[in-house]
This record gives C-alpha cells, structure tokens and sequence, in this order.
C-alpha cells in the first residue's frame, strides 16, 4: 500500500510515546491503516514536503531535520541543523529558503535549504493577558506570495509581515489582534482573505492583505467551545464552503461556513479522540490526529459539512501532525 501521510509525532523527549516518524495508508472507504515506522527521529512534531524531501521540526533537540524518501515507506536522514530558536513547532520551506518558528523563545529560524544551514534569527518581544502568553510565542508561518512571508506570534498577539529576498526576511510591519487573541494557525479562503486561528480565544479571525496592508475585516467565534479548551488547526473542506477547527479540552471539531468573504459558526460534532491537536481533508474525508488517545479518526464530510464517523481510530503514537505525500 501506498503512503498517504507521514505522521508527525512526539517521543519521549516531549512526554510522547512514539519513536519516530510513522506512516499511514489509504483504505478503499477513504480512513486510514498504520503501515509502521518510516523512520526513527526525535520528536518530529511537525512535517513539512518539497519534492522528495520532508522536513522535521524537531521540537525537543531546537534544530530542523530533513529526510528522503527513498522508498514507498522509508525515509532516509540526509541533513540537519538547528532552528535558531528553543522548541521549533513549525517548519517550511519557501524556495531556496527554510523558516523555523520556535515557540519557546518567539524566533524565527531562517536557513539555507542547499546546505541546510542557520544563516540568521529574527527575534521577537512582547506578551499578553494569558497565563500562556508570558512572551512571545512564534507557532507559525505562511507565504502571501513569493516574497511575503507571515508569522503568527501566539504569545504576543501580533501577526509580523516580513519581505523575503536573498534568503533574508526582513520584518516590515506587525498587525495587533485583540489582547488574548492567541493566534496560532493561517488558512486562505476561496475569496483570498485569510483565517487566522485564535487558540486562545476560541475564535477565527478574518484577515486582508490588500496594497501591501493587513487588516483585519471579520470573525467568528468557534461553535462548541467551552471555557478552558485550546483550540488546535484550521482546514477548509471540498470546494471551499465549510472551513474546520479543533476543540482540544471538549474534543470537538468545530465547523465554520464560509460564503464569500463571509464566515460564521455553523456547528460541531464529537472529534473521536482524546486533544485533537492536528487534523486534514483529503477529498471528501477528514483525519483528525489525537495526541493524548494516540489514534488517528478518519470522518467522512457531507455536503452539509457536518463530519461523520467512517470507522473505529486507528492507533498511532502520540501524534502531533498529518503530511499529506
């Protein structure tokens, strides 16, 4: 059987119970099967791809692991550096260029892919309201296009707009979000406005870039939040009409209904798992990584949008991520 997706994981240097960088199949009903270990690797917490090469977070060591793969399963380590900050969460590669954002410490790691090699920090300050928000907290990065590059600073409500050139990312502005914001997670709609997922205050906001500005023009608050939740991942259904985001503490999978440049809360279901920390489409099917049960729920998404259960989860170590090959 063909691998589907690697899985993201932590291992016991994260208080997780899997052992490196496992992989999973497609069933003819659209869910999963586990097909084994690709390869052994220390807390690979997040995934990234580019031609044959995946790229591993290593959040534990602070350094940024690449692997090949050389077969239907294995993946063979070829290089490795490190991120440039303390516990990196989020990895990806824009062209010649690999940015680490490191959670701990608020940095964002620039590399060179070709050899991988740190070549400069972009440090950050500040902190918010929230027991989590002591400081800054970089957990993720988009491109707007090839030479604008966001990050999400969880810990100090801000989104940084950066230019790219030269391998080098230049921060050029900083947008403020509502104190306790939290944010986390980016998603681009149909329209091209962008979501940015609030973990902290259980909401999504809706973004513009528009003349070389980002504002912020809309949001929604995630049906089926309860207080203390975190909430985890943003995913957009078949042909752009639902968008989705988990619910870790209820365990819900929250959905949102998109028309236009229009997004509102359209309700949820049970996420089939204990913390659902990531979760995928792929076609009409939606696979929900739950790390603290350590399985993987597979559901099939209806016209309405509403998830439904295809079969029992499949066990799979401590998962924390889903890289679709």
């Amino acid at each position: 059987m063909a691998v589907a997706f690697y899985v993201g994981a932590y291992t016991a240097d994260m208080g997780g119970t899997a052992t490196g960088i496992a992989a999973l199949g497609r069933l003819a009903d659209g869910s999963l099967e586990n097909l084994g270990l690709a390869t052994v690797a220390d807390s690979p917490s997040y995934l990234a791809t580019s031609g044959d090469l995946v790229y591993a977070a290593a959040e534990a060591a602070g350094r940024v692991e690449v692997f090949r793969r050389d077969s239907e399963l294995a993946l063979e380590p070829v290089a490795g550096a490190p991120s440039g900050g303390v516990a990196p969460c989020h990895v990806a590669r824009y062209g010649d260029t690999v940015v680490a954002a490191c959670y701990v410490d608020g940095t964002l790691g620039v590399l060179s892919a070709e050899p991988l090699a740190l070549t400069q920090r972009v440090e950050a300050h500040g902190a918010g309201p929230h027991p989590a928000q002591d400081g800054p907290h970089a957990h993720a990065t988009f491109a707007l296009d090839g030479t604008t590059i966001l990050s999400a600073d969880l810990g100090s409500d801000r989104v940084h707009v950066h230019e790219l050139a030269n391998g080098h990312l230049t921060r050029t502005a900083s947008l403020d979000l509502p104190p306790g914001t939290g944010p986390r997670d980016f998603l681009r709609l149909p329209s091209g406005l962008l979501l940015v997922l609030g973990e902290l205050s259980l909401e999504v906001l809706v973004l513009r870039w528009n003349d070389g500005e980002l504002s912020i023009v809309g949001g929604a608050a995630l049906a089926g939040a309860e207080p203390g939740d975190h909430a985890s991942a943003l995913s957009l259904g078949p042909g752009g009409r639902f968008a989705y985001a988990g619910l870790r503490g209820s365990n819900r999978i929250s959905i949102l209904a998109v028309d236009g440049e229009t997004v509102t809360a359209a309700g949820f279901v049970d996420a089939g798992g204990d913390w659902p920390r990531h979760h995928v489409v792929d076609g009409d099917v939606m696979h929900v990584a739950h790390e603290r049960s350590s399985t993987v729920a597979s559901f099939r998404l209806g016209t309405d949008g509403v998830p439904a259960l295809i079969a029992p989860a499949i066990a799979v170590a401590s998962p924390i991520f889903l890289l679709a090959v």
